[in-house]
């Protein structure tokens, strides 16, 4: 029984979510940052659902982004950003390749975007951010 595949998220397509003889599976992407990024979006939070887990839910913060980012419309885009104080503000750059097979951006990337399928990723607007 499958109950998700091919969600709309970049990077990170495509994840599957099922069960196999009442057991339950997760699929993950081929590539080792799209595996990371869905593991943590989706993968680690059930597991903490489901273990009643007392560790916290992952950290959110608002951010300015100070470059564009590039979306895919219809997509929720995750990329791997640093973040830096300046004026009061916190602020996102993407300094790595953001490909999705590029495990530096994940390694050295402080943060990922948290961009809806209808958001423009454009400098100067804010948006949500995920610590890693």
């Amino acid at each position: 029984e499958i109950d998700f595949w091919r969600i709309k998220v970049r990077p990170g397509s495509p994840p599957l979510f099922g069960a196999w003889n009442e057991t339950p599976i997760f699929g993950l992407p081929g590539n080792p940052v799209s595996s990371h990024v869905v593991f943590r979006i989706l993968c680690g939070p059930w597991f903490r659902a489901q273990t009643s887990s007392s560790q916290p839910q992952e950290s959110k913060i608002i951010v300015k982004l100070d470059q564009d980012i590039k979306t895919v419309p219809g997509f929720i885009t995750l990329r791997r950003i640093h973040l830096y104080e300046s004026e009061g503000e916190i602020l996102a750059t993407t300094k790595h390749h953001q490909g999705s097979g590029n495990i530096a951006s994940i390694a050295l990337g402080e943060a990922l975007t948290l961009l809806g399928p209808n958001d423009t990723g454009k400098k100067g607007e804010y948006c949500s951010a995920l610590i890693l």
